[in-house]
């Protein structure tokens, strides 16, 4: 069966970090411990901001509660968040130039504001026919109806589709359904491996 939809994932993907992990410049930032950074932001409460429960700034105040920072650093996650996060432009011109012949999909857990920050900052117009953001659907990765959702919205089976994402638990969500998956480590390598999917299924 021939490929019809490309579905990237945006963070740790298309959306990059200066210095790293998203967990390890906030650690540095604050002054705290990498690994309890790290435990707050794939913990409980993210996901609930992901599923639109919760606000972002509920969010860094949770992060800031939990590891005993004072809330007047919040100031310094909102630059964070604005400046030292941003878009990989050669995988985006590449996403761009696939729609030329497949439709294209953007499957994020984020919070609110993301979509003021694709039409904004992070522009991302021209590279996708469908972006599915889990605050504003209420489902996150890898709940299979996020990605069934996008299958729909997109007009295709799983078989014919391909989903891109830098998290294992998501990758396998995907291949759960029948999708045909990615696991991205680098631009390279994830490239490399969606053509030899594409070329088996012309």
């Amino acid at each position: 069966m021939s490929i019809q939809a490309i579905i990237w994932d945006m963070e740790g993907v298309l959306l990059l970090t200066r210095g790293g992990s998203m967990p390890a410049v906030i650690a540095e930032q604050l002054g705290a411990p990498y690994d309890e950074t790290k435990e707050l932001f794939f913990g409980e409460f993210n996901d609930r901001v992901d599923l639109g429960e919760f606000s972002q700034d509920d969010f860094w105040n949770h992060i800031l509660d939990k590891l005993g920072k004072p809330r007047s650093m919040k100031n310094l996650l909102i630059d964070f968040f604005y400046n030292d996060q941003y878009i990989d432009q050669d995988l985006l011109d590449t996403i761009r130039s696939h729609r030329n012949r497949y439709r294209t999909g953007m499957i994020t857990n984020f919070s609110e504001g993301m979509r003021e920050m694709f039409e904004g900052a992070w522009s991302v117009d021209g590279a996708f026919d469908e972006i599915i953001i889990s605050c504003e659907v209420g489902i996150v990765k890898p709940d299979p109806r996020i990605y069934h959702l996008m299958l729909e919205r997109l007009g295709c089976s799983p078989e014919e589709a391909v989903f891109i994402d830098d998290r294992p638990n998501n990758i396998e969500g995907a291949e759960n359904i029948g999708m045909n998956t990615v696991l991205f480590e680098n631009r390279e390598q994830a490239l490399e491996e969606l053509e030899d999917i594409i070329a088996k299924n012309p």
